[in-house]
């Protein structure tokens, strides 16, 4: 499970102190990691992967990926810290969302996602009709005019 002191670690000790500074600033950081792992674990379930039945952890593989968005959302949270919002965790963010999308996306080829412990075995969602067809071509305009008389 990740905490709020996982997403600071990846800040050096003057960004920690500069961050601590600002009122509230870690209180925010709780709601955005806590939105995060919601985020990364329905993209995890829409790709049809199984996830524990906690709701509240994501698996290892994943947790840089995370770390890098909720890190990059609370930076947009505070218009005064430009300084720390540089352009390697802005496309650690980015990047992290194009895997997570891979992810969730009904590809034959997408990323699979280590197995829980103890599986949520609510059924996710598919969004992929593959149809097998054998057989001759059958004339489908014929079915626009399907019980005229």
């Amino acid at each position: 499970m990740l905490s709020t002191q996982d997403v600071l670690n990846e800040f050096t000790a003057a960004e920690q102190a500069q961050l601590q500074n600002i009122q509230g600033g870690t209180n925010e950081l709780a709601a955005i990691l806590d939105k995060t792992v919601k985020r990364v674990r329905s993209m995890i379930k829409a790709g049809g992967n199984m996830l524990d039945q906690s709701g509240i952890t994501i698996p290892d593989q994943l947790a840089e990926e995370t770390i890098a968005m909720a890190r990059w959302h609370w930076l947009t949270s505070f218009p005064a810290l430009k300084s720390l919002k540089t352009p390697d965790r802005e496309k650690a963010n980015a990047d992290a969302l194009v895997y997570l999308k891979e992810i969730a996306s009904n590809a034959a080829a997408r990323p699979r996602v280590e197995l829980p412990e103890a599986p949520d075995t609510t059924a996710a969602p598919t969004n992929a009709v593959q149809l097998v067809r054998q057989g001759r071509w059958v004339r489908t305009d014929s079915f626009n005019r399907m019980g005229e008389t």
